[in-house]
């Protein structure tokens, strides 16, 4: 509903006026707010009763309605004026002209006219406001795709995606009103499911989504005074998300930055802080970034990771399932193991499994390196670790299981094979006897039955005899050779070598030389 106002000196006027608007159609649209008989109170009245519409005489005492439309005109343009006067003088018709009016009615004037006059200043009131919304939404869009730009720039500043050589452009005003804190420091959310929005509670900071991880999200914390209070600040926060976020969330504190150049490294800070935490459940939400407390990047030592590749090999993959998940349950059980720790560790398995790959079917296996390096780089917690490779184990079994490594009707066949091809492994017979499944006695009488030598005689002919082919073929060390040949003593690798080739190592290789120039 739309309000409007009379101002004119006679009252019976006013009256006949009201009556008019009020029984024609328009009137059913309009609210009267008022009435005032000159033009000092009529500017009262519109200053109190804000109408949209003012229709006025043009002489009235005090203010004039040449005066009173000036004053219209400088203080309050945006009312649609209707100048109502009992005398044809184009003076007051080139002053309602000046003054914007929508319509200039003689008196008398009838009902008829009157709705016209007010149906006009209705269409145009209602135009305007749609101008100006549609002004104010445009406005509002315009800030919300700049502000949507701005966070995809600044997630790529953090993730050291922006060019080095190029300074970031931020177009939102809020954008640019925080660029103006310099000092900064970046907090790493991870969450234990999809991270749908920041933390409601963040007035001070910047929340920017992860562009391509949905579990992960990051807030910048920026200040124009002290590290230590910045500091401080940033630890409130943390705890604050880690407490009011609905999901299991975890987060890495960097140090204070100088400059949001130094985005990138502080990113990294957050990822080795939250890294460096215990690779179980256990231990503190907040992980705030310390020099001296970073992980080194030993991996743990799990003693049945031969059992795993031998049931990969073997293409059981129901056993491969059971076996990553006792490596799971091996990690969740040690409290100091660090998440960087199985990180290396499982870089070490997918490794192996790699050259199983390319070993037994010609595969490349740098896809699934590279494909397990993104995943690492993107996951916090032993879950999601565990749920990428007990879906890809089993089905890289699946495939080995179609060339039948082990197949052979004898399991004498099949261990010799195992020894053949892995002889960097622990090749104990009680390792041998648990994965063939036989009882330790009986596996060393069958081997000695079906060989005619034990077994331990024939891993060492076996590694020997590859020993031979690196002394021939490269410049490797002694010792290396030794320890990639699984013999961690080299001097006892010494003492086998001699008693098997009948020489040492060195005057092995210093022989096949020899005969390598004679030939």
């Amino acid at each position: 509903m739309y309000k409007f106002i009379i101002v004119d000196d006679e009252a019976l006027i006013r009256r006949g006026m009201l009556k008019k608007i009020r029984s024609s159609d328009i009137g059913r649209e309009l609210e009267f707010a008022g009435e005032a008989d000159n033009g000092e109170d009529g500017l009262a009245l519109i200053r109190s009763a804000n109408p949209d519409i003012v229709l006025t005489d043009m002489r009235m005492p005090e203010m004039d309605g040449r005066s009173f439309l000036q004053a219209l005109q400088q203080d309050y343009p945006d009312k649609k004026v209707i100048v109502v006067s009992g005398y044809s003088d184009f003076e007051y018709m080139k002053e309602a002209i000046s003054a914007k009016a929508v319509g200039y009615l003689l008196k008398p004037f009838s009902r008829e006219e009157i709705q016209e006059t007010l149906s006009k200043a209705v269409r145009l009131i209602e135009a305007e406001r749609s101008a100006m919304q549609k002004m104010e939404i445009s406005e509002h869009e315009k800030e919300e795709i700049s502000y949507g730009a701005d966070l995809q720039t600044m997630c790529g500043l953090i993730l050291g995606n922006h060019r080095k050589d190029k300074a970031p452009v931020f177009r939102s005003n809020k954008m640019r009103a925080l660029a103006g804190n310099k000092c900064c420091v970046l907090l790493t959310l991870y969450a234990s499911d999809k991270l749908e929005a920041g933390p409601e509670f963040l007035d001070d900071g910047l929340y920017v989504p992860h562009s391509q991880n949905d579990r992960m999200g990051f807030i910048l914390l920026t200040s124009s005074g002290k590290e230590v209070e910045l500091e401080a600040s940033a630890r409130r926060t943390a705890e604050r998300i880690v407490e009011s976020m609905p999901l299991h969330t975890i987060v890495g504190v960097s140090r204070v930055k100088s400059s949001w150049s130094q985005l990138e490294e502080a990113f990294g800070e957050t990822v080795a802080a939250l890294n460096g935490r215990p690779a179980g459940e256990v231990g503190a939400p907040v992980a705030v970034y310390q020099e001296a407390n970073i992980p080194s990047s030993d991996e743990a030592s799990w003693d049945k990771m031969d059992e795993l590749l031998f049931f990969l090999e073997s293409g059981n993959a129901r056993r491969v399932a059971e076996w990553t998940d006792k490596l799971f349950a091996y990690f969740r059980s040690v409290p100091s193991l660090s998440l960087a720790a199985v990180k290396d560790t499982c870089r070490i398995l997918i490794h192996e499994v790699r050259n199983v790959l390319h070993r037994y079917l010609s595969i490349n296996g740098n896809q699934t390196s590279a494909s397990f390096e993104t995943l690492l780089a993107a996951s916090f917690d032993l879950e999601s670790i565990r749920e990428y490779l007990i879906r890809v184990l089993p089905d890289i079994a699946d495939m080995l299981n179609e060339r039948s490594v082990y197949s052979s009707e004898h399991v004498v066949d099949n261990i010799k094979t195992y020894v053949e091809q892995n002889p960097d492994k622990v090749l104990t017979l009680e390792k041998i006897s648990s994965l063939f499944f036989l009882n330790p006695s009986y596996c060393s009488f069958l081997f000695k039955e079906k060989t005619g030598i034990n077994f331990i005689d024939y891993v060492n002919q076996v590694r020997i005899g590859k020993a031979k082919l690196l002394l021939q073929t490269t410049d490797d060390k002694v010792y290396k050779i030794a320890k990639a040949l699984g013999y961690d003593n080299t001097k006892y690798f010494f003492r086998v070598f001699k008693k098997v080739a009948g020489l040492t190592p060195e005057e092995y290789r210093q022989q096949a030389s020899q005969k390598d120039k004679q030939a």
